[in-house]
């Protein structure tokens, strides 16, 4: 039979089969395209759970844990937490996904990481390297014990979720709901077998510095990234810092100096200048939300940052939406807090963005009116004027 009729057969054969009631067709996963083109590796599947492991040589091997955002994406094609970034850095990689938020608390998960400790999967490499986030962070933690002598970088982690342990811990619903009886049940004693374990955190988010300090073994470095809240990971990746972190914890160089040196960087970030003004503003401080916002302005900050700042301060009753020399001489038994009273600063701020709202017993703008004189603009009531008019 000719190559031709061999090919005609085939194809009469798949039309003559009824389809499947069901079954779509999906995109491929990278780790499936980089198997088919000749990678080597394996993977199990085991229910909510998988394991896929990308062979790149025993030099190192990362372990890499699912997040709570990962387990929640039901996409087809999605790869293991951190995938492309190992196969970047020519890493071995074994990527523990999950499919629901039930925080790795699965018999036959432990069973398979427990098997393949017993044949000495992980001893086959020179280092080897657990992290997450999160969840993903707790589970880096949690299964250290299996690896004595690896090394543990975990985002936000939380040590457990046992309700025996952390009475106090009120989120995550779906994962307190899961057993925690049993092994690797408390990242925080189970991670004492690592010889290295960083955590990066925010000092200024109490429940996650509430599970850092049950971390009390001598091998702890705590990393603290201050104003990234919980995520610390998505942080330094939008400060284009992650990446030198995670090379860093690879090698063994990581320190608490070269972390901060690098975390410099992050400042620049908006995320990380509108958390601090929103801690001033939880703090009520209005002398330094007075001195912050010109200060962001003079150093180039973008307006939405500083008028963000601004507007929310304001709204807290902490500072005024117009310059407190204006104000006072139209209300003169009021007494206010407000910005520096420098005309080209405030006005600017608002003559600029007219969709911030005004207070709504705003008295005539006289500054607009001079502003737009010297501006040579014509006198008209600005949007949130004619706004307000039309709503009254």
């Amino acid at each position: 039979m000719s190559d031709a009729e061999t090919s005609e057969d085939d194809e009469r054969l798949e039309q003559d089969l009824p389809s499947l009631p069901g079954v779509v067709s999906h995109p491929a996963p990278q780790w499936v395209v980089d198997f088919r083109q000749g990678g080597k590796g394996f993977t199990i599947a085991l229910g909510d759970h998988a394991l896929v492991f990308a062979d790149r040589g025993t030099d190192h091997l990362l372990i890499s844990f699912d997040n709570l955002s990962s387990a929640r994406d039901d996409a087809m094609d999605r790869d293991p937490w951190g995938y492309g970034f190992a196969a970047k850095c020519g890493w071995s990689q074994l990527g523990v996904m999950a499919f629901k938020p039930s925080w790795f608390r699965d018999e036959a998960l432990f069973d398979e990481m427990r098997r393949l400790a017993r044949r000495g999967f992980f001893r086959r490499f020179k280092s080897v390297t657990l992290t997450g986030t999160s969840m993903g962070g707790y589970a880096a933690c949690a299964f250290a014990s299996l690896i004595p002598g690896c090394q543990v970088i975990a985002f936000s982690p939380q040590s457990t979720l046992s309700k025996a342990l952390v009475p106090w811990e009120e989120r995550f619903a779906a994962g307190r709901k899961a057993d925690w009886s049993g092994d690797f049940a408390d990242g925080a004693v189970e991670s004492a077998a690592a010889a290295r374990v960083w955590l990066v955190y925010d000092p200024h988010f109490p429940l996650d510095v509430a599970h850092v300090e049950r971390f009390t073994h001598d091998r702890v470095i705590r990393l603290p990234a201050r104003y990234s809240g919980h995520k610390t990971a998505l942080f330094l990746r939008r400060a284009e810092i992650l990446s030198a972190v995670m090379r860093q914890a690879v090698a063994g160089d990581l320190t608490a100096a070269s972390f901060f040196q690098l975390y410099r960087k992050g400042r620049a970030l908006p995320w990380y200048t509108h958390a601090v003004g929103d801690r001033l503003i939880a703090k009520n401080d209005a002398r330094l939300l007075r001195k912050l916002v010109p200060i962001l302005r003079a150093a180039g900050q973008p307006p939405a940052v500083y008028r963000g700042i601004h507007e929310r301060a304001a709204v807290a009753g902490l500072l005024d939406r117009r310059p407190l020399h204006l104000q006072a001489s139209r209300n003169p038994g009021r007494r206010l807090i407000s910005l520096p009273a420098d005309p080209v600063n405030v006005a600017d701020l608002y003559m600029s963005s007219p969709d911030l709202p005004p207070p709504v017993d705003a008295p005539p703008a006289i500054w607009q009116h001079q502003r737009r004189a010297e501006a040579n603009i014509p006198d008209q009531p600005l949007p949130w004027q004619n706004r307000l008019r039309t709503a009254s």
